[in-house]
């Protein structure tokens, strides 16, 4: 892992979160800073500080131990799109009054991008676009403190429902309701830009508890 300092922490922070959406960091296993650090090459200091994200973000959680993996849980899942549909609201609401022209451009372009992704069938790059769209919409709220609980959010309800649903998801209405809010946006309505992020995100979740209530999906209560 030979990049820029300043860019170190980052770069640890995507690592290991990676590890826990593919599981090769299991739900429950311990997380050891000093083993990181040295699978990663890097010091402890990067490491310890990705790991605090973690554990704010709610990837991680301690124990009388130590750190470990954060369990799957219904619960989880469902307070965590909760959570992003009321901050998303929020910001959606704010851009709305906020959102310079270059912005609102900015979240018409990825809306726009994200369905061509979407059409084409390629889940990488939608995943892609879908980030910088709601990201794009988190910073043209002009609230700094907004745009990284939504960052921190959006990082928790991808890694769950990447690592703890099994779904295979039509990401064509996701594309289209970012287009529908990117046009609430662009008229500056602010009432129906605030209601679509919300449904967006609560439509998802919809689909995801769905697939977590059918036979055989074995989640530890919580």
């Amino acid at each position: 892992m030979i990049e820029r300092p300043d860019n170190l922490t980052d770069l640890v922070f995507a690592a290991i979160r990676d590890r826990i959406v593919e599981a090769s960091l299991p739900p429950g296993s311990s997380v050891s800073e000093a083993t990181l650090a040295k699978e990663l090459t890097v010091s402890k200091t990067p490491v310890r500080e990705a790991l605090l994200r973690l554990r704010r973000i709610g990837l991680v959680e301690p124990t009388s131990r130590g750190l470990r993996v954060t369990l799957p849980s219904v619960r989880t899942v469902r307070h965590a799109f909760e959570y992003r549909a009321v901050l998303e609201s929020g910001a959606a609401t704010y851009a709305a009054g906020h959102a310079s022209g270059e912005q609102l451009e900015a979240i018409v372009r990825w809306a726009s991008e994200s369905l061509g992704c979407a059409r084409a069938g390629d889940p990488a790059d939608f995943r892609q676009t879908d980030h910088r769209f709601h990201l794009a919409v988190a910073d043209a709220s002009g609230n700094e403190f907004l745009r990284s609980a939504i960052e921190d959010a959006f990082v928790l309800t991808m890694a769950l429902r990447r690592r703890d649903v099994s779904l295979v998801r039509d990401f064509v209405p996701d594309a289209l309701e970012h287009l529908e809010i990117a046009d609430a946006l662009r008229t500056r309505n602010s009432a129906a830009a605030s209601a679509l992020v919300a449904g967006h995100a609560l439509r998802i979740l919809d689909q995801l508890l769905d697939a977590m209530a059918k036979p055989g999906a074995v989640v530890p209560a919580g």
